[in-house]
């Protein structure tokens, strides 16, 4: 019987239980804006190195790092129509990793040289692959996030530490109004007085979080298995300082190991907004990105070495950015790898417990080459209305 605790969770590398385990469904690994046709990038995931490009026909390709010739990183050649060439001597490959050109090669040799190459699939403004062994499974729809309003990919969050400690704080409703304090107060919100009820419970998509509080409407978050977040936020409204008072969004968090010491969070939001709101709404977002390019990994790190305290980041910052920080100093000020071993959790902790457990639980079976549970993809999942009593339980959501 195989045994299985939280460091195999940690680790996503080629051939550890956690990486096997998040290589069976569709990861995203780039943002599809970002990647213009003709253009080649170095990409890495799970411990493993791509090369990631948009060719002729739009579609996004992804191929081993390296040429099969001398090694050379693939990424810095040139997208010759729906191929790729090497920078080094010329080699040529197909979307499939086939070699088809050799320069001052025998005609017959490019046919015995092949690179790996994977499936890839755009959605939501995101490009997924799949890493896994055999045919991918069926590709995992969000309709909540298919409907009318305006629908934004962030751009990607890219932190110093490992993607659980990420995760752990997806089902942690219990830090908001602590952590994010500053972002409530500059809503015009305010820290709750009395504890909450915190639930949480296995569905057919991974876990169903709620609190509870006297007087209060119950505000739910969902996780789906075995890496993404979906809520509806109130306040992380990216724009003016309006539209976080004002808005609400649903939005979609993929938290995706680079290695076992760092990640990436991608996200996708989708506000109800549509025609001119829409249009203005979409204006202001970009207007504020373009304004507030702010190095919010150096505030971050400079908090957390005590050079400066949450409060003294600028009024004029957008709360999505003021929050990012908030959330930076807690999880990567755990550690690029937290030690979990010296943890005290509590009766606020329901979520995460469960979370691990359903982790655990999938990754033992895999050890053990036992079926893991199918996860099925539902709609309807954002349960919070946009209404003022809704709004005044904002404290209760996980970021």
């Amino acid at each position: 019987m195989a045994t299985v605790d939280l460091n195999d969770i940690i680790r996503t590398g080629p051939g550890t239980l956690a990486g096997r385990y998040l290589r069976l469904f569709w990861q995203p690994i780039y943002r599809s804006r970002d990647l213009a046709p003709g253009h080649a990038v170095a990409v890495r995931l799970m411990g493993e190195d791509f090369t990631l490009y948009r060719g002729e026909s739009g579609q996004a390709q992804l191929l081993a790092s390296r040429c099969a010739h001398r090694g050379t990183l693939l990424s810095t050649g040139w997208v010759e129509g729906d191929c790729l060439r090497c920078f080094y001597h010329g080699w040529q490959y197909d979307a499939d990793g086939q070699c088809v050109d050799q320069p001052g090669e025998d005609r017959g040799f490019a046919a015995k040289v092949r690179i790996a190459s994977y499936p890839t699939r755009e959605y939501l403004g995101l490009i997924f692959v799949y890493l896994g062994e055999g045919d991918p499974p069926e590709f995992r729809r969000f309709p909540d996030f298919e409907g009318p309003g305006v629908l934004e990919a962030g751009e990607p969050e890219y932190w110093p530490c490992n993607y659980f400690n990420r995760l752990d704080n997806a089902r942690d409703g219990a830090h908001v109004p602590w952590t994010h304090s500053e972002s409530l107060r500059r809503t015009g919100a305010s820290r709750p007085v009395g504890a909450a009820s915190s639930h949480a419970e296995e569905t057919e998509y991974g876990i169903r979080s709620w609190s509870e509080r006297q007087g209060k409407p119950s505000y739910y978050t969902h996780f789906h298995m075995p890496n993404i977040n979906q809520n509806r936020s109130f306040a992380r409204v990216e724009g003016s300082l309006e539209d976080a008072a004002t808005l609400w969004v649903d939005r979609l968090f993929w938290r995706v190991p680079i290695d076992d010491e760092s990640c990436v969070s991608f996200v996708v939001d989708l506000v109800p907004l549509t025609g001119d709101e829409g249009e203005a709404y979409r204006q202001r977002r970009r207007q504020t990105e373009e304004s507030q390019r702010l190095p919010l990994r150096q505030i971050g790190d400079d908090i957390l070495a005590g050079k400066m305290r949450i409060s003294d980041i600028g009024e004029d910052i957008s709360i999505y950015k003021l929050f990012w920080i908030e959330d930076y100093v807690v999880q990567v000020g755990q550690g690029s790898v937290a030690d979990r071993s010296r943890e005290r959790l509590g009766r606020v902790d329901t979520g995460v417990l469960l979370l691990r457990k359903l982790w655990l639980r999938e990754l033992k079976a895999l050890a053990e080459d036992e079926p893991v549970k199918q996860w099925q993809s539902v709609s309807g999942r954002a349960d919070s209305a946009a209404t003022p009593a809704a709004r005044a339980s904002a404290a209760a959501m996980p970021s």
